[in-house]
């Protein structure tokens, strides 16, 4: 790895509470690096859960996850070791309790968010390929859910098209899980894990799930 540095102020991070005293283990959170004090301590932003600002405890065992351009997704352990708000900006101070190491895919943050999207079943070059509308349930870097009329078939490998703000992604994917799904109009919810993902797409996703909270906060959503 070429880069094990601390994120730098303005980086977005992701949060894992894996320890704390009021109960809550392993729940995923989004935050900002606000300010760096040296390669242990850094200022983070009060991060955000299901679009609502979320504070935590002096004390608390924490995770940080963030993207490093070019080269991936890392992480490390840190103690939360106070708290502050300035001009009604809440931040919580962390001190960093382990070395950096790399992150593994399945610990992505998850964007809970409705987007478009066109899944299209692979077939062999002979036969014609099948393409199916859904919605996005959630999105991160590493895979989605989706809901849809038609069912995919699980261990299968799709194409999919996902509408964003600025533009459409394409990528390939495998089914995990498809089951029935009855809360709307769609019949089937399916997991897929992104496949031979190139990192700048991934970095697109990320850029896109960070830039959705941040307006989401502008407007007084969350």
């Amino acid at each position: 790895m070429k880069d094990k540095s601390m994120p730098n102020i303005g980086e977005r991070i992701e949060i894992e509470l894996i320890d704390s005293n009021i109960g809550i283990k392993k729940k995923q959170l989004t935050s900002q690096v606000m300010d760096k004090i040296n390669d242990y301590t850094i200022f983070v932003a009060t991060p955000i859960y299901h679009n609502v600002l979320f504070p935590i405890t002096i004390g608390t065992t924490i995770k940080i996850k963030y993207f490093k351009k070019s080269i991936g997704m890392y992480v490390f352990t840190a103690e939360v070791i106070g708290r502050k708000n300035i001009q009604g900006l809440s931040y919580i101070k962390v001190k960093r309790t382990s070395d950096i190491t790399r992150a593994q895919r399945r610990n992505f943050f998850r964007l809970e968010v409705l987007l478009n999207a066109q899944i299209k079943q692979l077939k062999p070059y002979d036969a014609e390929e099948k393409v199916i509308n859904a919605l996005t349930k959630d999105i991160s870097g590493g895979g989605t859910r989706i809901i849809s009329k038609e069912n995919l078939e699980v261990n299968s490998i799709v194409e999919i098209r996902v509408e964003m703000e600025q533009e459409p992604i394409v990528l390939k994917g495998k089914v995990i899980r498809c089951v029935s799904y009855e809360e709307s109009d769609y019949n089937y919810e399916s997991a897929i894990v992104f496949v031979n993902i190139h990192e700048k797409t991934r970095e697109q996703i990320i850029s896109f799930i960070f830039d959705y909270q941040r307006k989401m906060k502008k407007k007084g959503l969350i």
